[in-house]
């Protein structure tokens, strides 16, 4: 989907002008000409991201900045100014992902839009039920004691910036160097962000150092900033094309030091908004395929699995067996006991059931008092013998029940249905294969019931296809 980017500056030519760099490169370009249009525009429109120029007749730049930054309704889109360097830091201070100068060429600024855009879509949240907190430099995340590794083009310039950045920022600061980067983020300890020269010893091999860290497990969600000469503006849009979060020049000193701070905060604040957020979202998938009262995978992370099973079965010519259990008269314990002596219950044998399967198989809440097992690369022999001690684990010992409960104990019995994928299953699409073993152990399920309960019944395989 194409991002949307509104335009706002009081001068028409400039509105103009960005519009037709900003559609050639095939954005969806909304322009305002003073602070309220941009109001009305966003009552409208929800833009990916604000540009923000001068010459507004109804607000100040720096002022309408903050304001943007600090409100729910631009939760999470990132703002850009286009200013003076005498109001970079004021930018930055009021919540600006970047402050860009009037005369920035057309590939820094394309970058730098990519690199923002990118990154809004890394972090963006799952399925949240409220939208991304606006970002504030000076919120708790600013607090937060981070790594920051530091590899310069120099032992000289790595302490440099390490005094120069220590005095304003709550991080552990280390100096390193490509080799011991690598090797720290391939042992798990990845810093939380990384500054870079862009040449450490030779040219450019400060950007390989970045692809690098990019690319592995470890360090790949950590925030990157770039360090450039002015000699070369070009390298500056290679550095965010690769990840880099943002770019600063080469020496930090003088007024250049306040506005680093504020730079390497920003990106230490979006790492680890990203980091919760991807939190939130593993918890979500989590919650999404696990039965709550039992920890179990549930019916609709297990069906899946199993017809992927199928697939790789028919494929490599293997057998695989599905059981189905039922305990017996649980209405019972729920009639005479409650409700939560039930859930006791349930819990205690789903305990039970994993460790017996063990990393043999797939244990699922199939739904109610049901279970089931799913296990590749089994004969029938293996399966009836699984079963079993299935069974005798549910039969041999009561389950304690708690003190609401009425205490004591209760006993219970469990009934399985055993099948196997048959030969027949062979000429069939997985999807098919999958139902009909499902199928074959339900009906064992059922005959193990009418049999008496507490057994095990294998699925007959005559008719069965």
């Amino acid at each position: 989907m194409t991002a949307r980017i509104l335009v706002v500056d009081g001068q028409a030519t400039n509105r103009i002008t960005l519009k037709v760099r900003l559609t050639a490169a095939c954005y969806q370009v909304t322009t305002a000409a003073s602070a309220q249009q941009l109001m009305d525009e966003l009552a409208r429109i929800l833009p990916n991201l604000i540009l923000l120029g001068g010459d507004l007749h109804d607000a100040g730049l720096v002022e309408l900045c903050q304001t943007l930054a600090e409100g729910r309704d631009c939760a999470g889109i990132p703002i850009v100014m286009i200013a003076d360097d005498d109001q970079r830091l004021a930018g930055l201070r009021a919540g600006a992902a970047a402050v860009l100068a009037p005369g920035i060429d057309e590939q820094m600024l394309l970058a730098r839009i990519r690199g923002l855009l990118r990154d809004c879509d890394q972090t963006a949240g799952v399925g949240l039920a409220e939208s991304a907190s606006a970002f504030d430099h000076r919120g708790d995340d600013a607090a937060y004691g981070g790594q920051v590794t530091l590899v310069a083009d120099s032992i000289g310039r790595a302490l440099c910036w390490k005094h120069l950045l220590g005095q304003r920022l709550p991080y552990s600061f280390v100096i390193s160097d490509p080799e011991k980067a690598l090797g720290a983020a391939s042992m798990g300890q990845a810093a939380d962000l990384y500054l870079i020269a862009a040449n450490i010893e030779t040219q450019g091999d400060g950007l390989r150092l970045l692809s690098e860290l990019r690319s592995r497990t470890g360090s790949r969600d950590a925030a990157f900033v770039v360090t450039t000469d002015s000699q070369a503006p070009d390298i500056g849009a290679f550095a965010l094309d690769l990840g880099a979060g943002d770019v600063l020049p080469l020496g930090l000193g003088g007024t250049g030091t306040e506005a680093a701070a504020l730079t390497l905060q920003a990106q230490m604040s979006r790492k680890l908004r990203g980091d919760r957020q991807r939190e939130d979202a593993q918890r979500r998938m989590l919650w999404a395929m696990t039965d709550p009262l039992t920890g179990l995978y549930n019916r609709r992370y297990a069906m899946p699995r199993l017809t992927e099973l199928a697939a790789d079965s028919v494929r490599h010519d293997r057998r695989f067996a599905v059981l189905i259990m039922d305990l017996d008269y649980f209405k019972r314990i729920n009639d005479t006991y409650g409700h939560p002596a039930g859930d006791a219950v349930l819990s205690e044998i789903a305990r039970r059931l994993s460790r017996t399967v063990g990393d043999r198989g797939l244990v699922s809440r199939h739904g109610g008092e049901e279970f089931l097992v799913i296990l590749p690369d089994c004969d029938e022999n293996l399966a009836c013998t699984l079963a079993e001690r299935l069974r005798s684990t549910v039969e041999t010992r009561p389950i304690l029940l708690s003190n609401l409960s009425g205490g004591g104990a209760v006993g219970i019995t469990l009934s399985v249905g055993v099948a196997l994928m048959i030969s027949a299953d062979m000429l069939l699409e997985p999807e098919a294969v999958a139902q009909h073993v499902l199928e074959r152990a339900d009906r064992a399920l059922i005959s193990a019931k009418n049999r008496g309960r507490n057994r095990v019944m294998l699925a007959s395989t005559r008719h069965a296809a």
